[in-house]
């Protein structure tokens, strides 16, 4: 785990940015995400990089209680304000822990979605590599930010030293990842309404 990055995230858990609820102008943005998903109820759903967890319960809500959201992140105080915010809900489980070191058994999800936390992986084709194994067969990833690459790369560019050169790339880019990982990317977007790239596992003998 990068504890450099973990101690500035743990600095960052009340900020606005991170605690804020989603405002009416996410919600196309949010509508994107949940078409893209083709979320159903009782899916097994990994959401690395959880944060506060705005997006958390949204996740859980819609797989209902007979799915299932596994939500990480390498702050432990962003993992506290995750699990103070799902409250009752039984169907999540917050731990702390970096996507890279945690073992996740394949085969394990449906559903993957890397929420404004894919510039912070520090080997991405790693990380991703790690992901598509826990993936189910026709299960499906996404790396999705609710602002377009550029507004997210001079936001880094701005920010504190452990997080300043974490990068963005474009959609291409993230698409030639995940394509070498295993994966078939069917949707490319980079527009006003955010980033989303997705990947999808094709099924056995397909």
């Amino acid at each position: 785990m990068n504890q450099a990055k973990a101690h500035y995230f743990d600095t960052q858990a009340t900020a606005p940015w991170a605690v804020d609820p989603f405002q009416e102008n996410d919600r196309p943005k949010i509508a994107r995400l949940l078409t893209a998903a083709e979320i159903q109820p009782g899916m097994h759903v990994l959401e690395p990089g959880c944060g506060t967890g705005r997006l958390t319960g949204i996740l859980a809500d819609a797989v209902g209680p007979s799915g299932q959201v596994l939500a990480l992140d390498i702050s432990a105080t962003m993992v506290q304000a995750c699990r103070d915010r799902i409250g009752e809900r039984t169907n999540v489980q917050v731990l702390q822990a970096a996507i890279e070191d945690y073992s996740v058994e394949p085969d394990s999800f449906d559903l993957i979605i890397c929420h404004q936390v894919f510039p912070h992986f520090d080997d991405p084709a790693s990380a991703c590599a790690t992901l598509v194994r826990a993936l189910t067969p026709g299960g499906r990833l996404l790396v999705v930010h609710f602002a377009n690459a550029p507004t997210i790369n001079e936001c880094h560019r701005a920010a504190a030293p452990p997080i300043r050169h974490d990068r963005l790339p474009p959609p291409m880019e993230v698409r030639t990842i995940l394509t070498d990982s295993g994966l078939a990317v069917d949707w490319c977007t980079d527009d006003d309404l955010g980033y989303l790239v997705r990947g999808i596992r094709p099924r056995r003998g397909t």
